[in-house]
C-alpha cells in the first residue's frame, strides 16, 4: 500500500452503491505560506510586520496526490492526483503589535482518477474559489522594537485565523462550517541563524468521514498543527529549512501527516521572489507526496533604512543611537564611537579623556567637567574657612558630632551612654534600660520565670525546662530559636519533584506558625528552599522557589502576617552536604528560616 497517501470511502458510500455521488463539500486545502517578514515561508516565528508597513504576495502552489482512495488496502486511484492553487494576501501592521492578514486562494486546476463505476464517487470540480482567511496576530514579546514587550530575548506572538464557510464550485475548497484557528509561535535570532516554530489548532466542524467500508480510517475535521523552522537572516538571499506536521483530533485511525520542506527568498529592489519545495509522508487528507511553492512578494520595509537590523549611515537615521550611548545621531558628533563615561557626559557624543582639558585624565579626574590641579584630583581649589563650633580641637568639617566636644578618636563625638550599662547609646537597643552588652543593652527578660529567655523561649507565657525550649513537656518542640535562624528538628516533606507539602509536616510547621507569632520582634523571616544537585540548575532553582513559597502560604494561613515573611529558591547553590552520596543529597533537599531582621522595619532588611 502506498504509505504516502490517504486511504479512504466515505461513509455515506457503500460497496452497494449504484449510482456515482458526488463528494460533499469540505475543504482539503491545509497549507498557507506564513505572512511575517522574519519567519520563513513555511512557519511563523512570533515576528509581526511593522506599524504602518505591509506585506502583499502571490504565489503558486501545486500539490501531488493530496487525497487518494483505497478500498479494502487496494487502490482505486487518486480522487485528486494533480492540485494547482494560486494564492492572493496581504497583511499590515496596525500598530508596531499587532497585524491584520487577508488571504484569497484560488483551486485553479486539480484532476484525478475517473472512479465513478469503481467508487461510485463523482470527481470535484477542476477549478474553484476557495475559503477566503482572515487573522489577526498579536505580538507579545519581540527581540526588536515592536511587541507589547521589546528587547526581550525572544519573540513571541499569538494569532487568531478563521476561514470564511463560503467559496465557488465543489473543488474541496471550501470549508463546511464557521472555524477557527488560534495560533502561537515564537522565534529567535541565533547571529545569522534563525530558529522557530509555530502551534496551531484547526477547530472545524466534522465534515465527513473517509472509511474503507471495514472502519472509520480519519474525519476531516478538527486537527493540531506543529511546524518547527530554521532560517538564515539578513538583507540577501535567505535560505530556510521547515518541518510540518498534521495530528486529526476527531477521532478515526489514521496516523499523522508530516511534511519536510526547503526553500529560498532572493531579494530584488523592493520585492522578493520565492520558492519552496520538499515531499510528503502519511495518510492524513491534504498531505501530498510533493508540495511545491513559489511567487513573488512586496516586502514590507525595503524602503526604511532605519528598520532593525538593516544597514544604513547615522545620517540616514537620526532618531537612532547606533553607538548606544544614550545620544541620539542626530546631535552625536561622533555618531559610532560611545562617549565612555557615563556618569559626566559632556552631551557632544564623543569619547573625550580629557573633558575639561586641565590635564587631569577623565578616568582619574573628581570633576571631570571643572578644571582644577591634579593635587585636588582634578576640582577646583576652593578656600574654606575652617570653624570648630564645639571647641573640640576637630574643625566641624571633619567632626562628626560639631556641636558637642568628643575626642579625636571618636571622630569629635562624645561618649553617651544614658543607663550607664556599658553599651554606648548609639548601639543600646535599650539606651535607658541597662542589660548586658550580648544583649545589645537591654535586660534579660523571662516573664514565666523558667530560666529561658524570652527571645529563645517557644512558650514565653507558659514554664517548661529549657531542654523543650522553655515550653510544658506535653507540648513536644521541633523549633529551636536561635539569634540567626529557626532550626527545625525535622525536615519539611514535599510530594516528589513538586511544592505540594506533605501532612507529616503540617505538626512542624504548625510549631513554625507558634513561634512566629508568640515573638513579633522577629520582623522578617526568610523562608529558603533548597535542593541537591541532581537535574538541571534551572528546574532545580524553579522548585526550590515553589516550594518556599508553599511553605510561606502555609504560615500565612496558620495566622501568620505575609509582610514578615519572604521566600527564596536556591536550588543547589548552597549545599549543606556532598552531592556525591545519597545521605548527602537527602541533607541537601531542605527548607531553611532564616532570620532577616529582629527589632528593624522589613524595608530595613536585604
Amino acid at each position: 500500500m502506498n504509505r504516502f497517501v490517504l486511504v479512504g470511502v466515505l461513509v455515506s458510500l457503500t460497496a452497494l452503491a449504484q449510482e456515482a455521488t458526488p463528494l460533499p463539500p469540505f475543504s482539503l486545502t491545509r497549507f498557507s505560506p506564513n505572512d511575517a517578514p522574519l519567519g520563513g515561508l513555511g512557519a511563523a516565528t512570533g515576528d509581526v510586520l511593522p506599524h504602518k508597513k505591509f506585506r502583499a504576495w502571490g504565489a503558486f502552489h501545486y500539490e501531488n496526490n493530496p487525497l487518494v482512495l483505497f478500498r479494502d488496502n487496494q487502490r482505486q486511484g487518486a480522487l485528486v492526483g494533480n492540485r494547482l492553487n494560486l494564492h492572493l494576501g496581504v497583511a499590515y501592521g496596525i500598530t508596531s503589535w499587532l497585524t491584520a492578514s487577508l488571504e484569497v486562494p484560488l483551486v485553479i486546476y486539480q484532476g484525478g482518477d475517473d472512479l465513478s463505476q469503481v467508487a461510485k464517487v463523482i470527481s470535484p470540480d477542476s477549478f474553484g474559489l476557495a475559503s477566503p482567511r482572515l487573522s489577526v496576530r498579536l505580538g507579545i514579546l519581540s527581540q526588536r522594537k515592536g511587541g507589547l514587550l521589546a528587547d526581550a530575548p525572544v519573540d513571541l506572538a499569538f494569532q487568531l485565523g478563521t476561514a470564511f464557510p463560503f467559496g465557488v464550485g465543489n473543488a474541496l475548497a471550501v470549508e463546511s462550517g464557521w472555524n477557527i484557528f488560534p495560533q502561537l509561535s515564537a522565534g529567535r535570532d541565533f547571529g545569522p541563524v534563525r530558529f522557530g516554530g509555530e502551534v496551531t489548532g484547526y477547530v472545524r466542524p466534522t465534515a465527513v468521514n473517509l472509511s474503507n467500508a471495514a472502519f472509520v480510517r480519519d474525519q476531516i475535521g478538527s486537527q493540531l498543527g506543529l511546524r518547527a523552522l530554521v532560517g538564515s537572516t539578513g538583507d540577501g538571499v535567505r535560505f530556510e529549512g521547515s518541518f510540518h506536521t498534521l495530528v486529526p483530533l476527531g477521532g478515526g485511525e489514521t496516523p499523522a501527516g508530516f511534511e519536510l520542506l526547503g526553500g529560498a527568498r532572493f531579494p530584488i529592489g523592493p520585492i522578493e521572489l520565492f520558492l519552496m519545495a520538499g515531499p510528503g509522508f502519511g495518510s492524513l487528507p491534504g498531505t501530498p507526496t510533493v508540495r511545491v511553492l513559489g511567487g513573488v512578494g512586496i516586502r514590507p520595509d525595503d524602503n526604511d533604512p532605519c528598520s532593525s537590523g538593516r544597514k544604513h549611515t547615522p545620517q540616514q537615521c537620526p532618531d537612532l543611537d547606533d553607538d548606544n550611548d544614550t545620544i541620539l545621531n542626530a546631535a552625536d558628533t561622533c555618531p559610532l564611537e560611545p562617549e565612555d563615561f557615563d556618569s559626566y557626559k559632556d552631551q557632544d557624543g564623543c569619547p573625550d579623556p580629557d573633558n575639561d582639558s586641565d590635564g587631569v585624565p577623565d578616568v582619574s579626574d573628581k570633576c571631570p567637567l571643572k578644571k582644577g590641579p591634579l593635587a585636588n584630583n582634578g576640582c577646583p581649589v576652593v578656600k574654606v574657612v575652617e570653624i570648630d563650633t564645639d571647641g573640640d580641637g576637630i574643625v566641624d568639617a571633619k567632626d562628626e558630632c560639631p556641636t558637642e566636644a568628643g575626642p579625636p578618636e571618636r571622630n569629635g563625638c562624645p561618649v553617651k551612654d544614658r543607663d550607664g550599662d556599658g553599651t554606648e547609646d548609639k548601639d543600646d537597643a535599650c539606651p535607658d534600660e541597662a542589660g548586658p552588652k550580648e544583649n545589645k543593652g537591654c535586660p534579660v527578660k523571662d516573664k514565666d520565670g523558667d530560666g529561658v529567655e524570652d527571645k529563645f523561649d517557644n512558650c514565653p507565657e507558659e514554664k517548661g525546662p529549657a531542654s523543650n525550649q522553655g515550653c510544658p513537656e506535653k507540648q513536644k518542640q521541633l523549633v529551636i530559636i536561635t539569634s540567626e535562624k529557626l532550626i527545625i528538628k525535622e525536615k519539611v516533606f514535599f510530594a516528589t519533584a513538586k511544592a505540594t507539602i506533605l501532612p507529616r509536616s503540617f505538626p512542624l510547621l504548625n510549631n513554625v506558625a507558634s513561634v512566629l507569632r508568640d515573638h513579633p520582634e522577629i520582623q522578617l523571616i526568610r523562608v529558603e528552599g533548597h535542593t541537591d544537585a541532581q537535574g538541571g540548575r534551572d528546574y532545580n532553582i524553579s522548585l526550590s522557589q515553589r516550594r518556599a513559597n508553599s511553605v510561606k502560604d502555609y504560615l500565612i494561613h496558620q495566622g501568620v502576617d505575609g509582610t514578615r515573611l519572604q521566600a527564596k529558591g536556591f536550588g543547589p547553590d548552597r549545599p549543606a552536604d556532598s552531592n556525591k552520596t545519597e545521605a548527602g543529597r537527602s541533607n541537601n533537599r531542605r527548607v531553611e528560616f532564616v532570620i532577616r531582621a529582629s527589632g528593624a522595619s522589613n524595608d530595613e532588611a536585604e
